[in-house]
């Protein structure tokens, strides 16, 4: 069991909610091929296709001749309290770009613009947003306030899904 501390909350999680966490990261990964190519991305590449858990990237692909690398976040739109989940954990994306120009792993994604797709789920519904590692300004996470959408690309609002809720919908003890 896992115990997480913030100045709000304490919550633990077990083990049958990290398999929903996984799930529903998963649920996101299966929708946003669809949703990058509806929204105008092209040679898009899968690359936990081919290395699981690629670092940092779920994908890359071009859009009006610009590569992309994204990273792909999914969560619950509203926490188990019913409020707004207003932030999605990220990364340090500052050290994200420096190893995209310095790391010899890392020279076929040089020319790629760091990205993400946020995706925001609901029982029956989803939302999505895309984004630049730049417009979070060093930040760790995606701003999720209805302000902060505003700054973004939408790319899905309220589009209905097919999974279960009881898979991924937040419930804690």
């Amino acid at each position: 069991m896992t115990t997480i501390n913030s100045f709000v909350r304490h919550i633990n999680f077990t083990q049958i909610d990290g398999i929903r966490f996984k799930k529903l990261g998963d649920f996101g990964e299966q929708l946003a091929y669809g949703i990058l190519e509806n929204n105008g991305f092209y040679e898009i590449v899968d690359l936990n296709k081919g290395k699981n858990n690629f670092p940092f990237a779920d994908f890359c692909g071009k859009r009006n001749g610009i590569k992309y690398l994204i990273s792909v976040k999914s969560r619950n739109k509203y926490e188990n309290s019913g409020r707004l989940n207003s932030r999605y954990k990220l990364g340090n994306s500052a050290t994200i770009l420096q190893k995209l120009k310095t790391e010899s792993k890392f020279l076929e994604f040089r020319d790629c613009v760091p990205a993400w797709l946020a995706i925001s789920f609901e029982e029956k519904s989803f939302d999505a947003y895309f984004g630049t590692i730049e417009q979070l300004k060093n930040h760790r996470a995606i701003p999720m306030s209805k302000k902060q959408l505003a700054c973004y690309e939408i790319f899905a609002l309220n589009k209905e899904h097919d999974f279960k809720p009881e898979d991924f919908i937040n419930k804690y003890n």
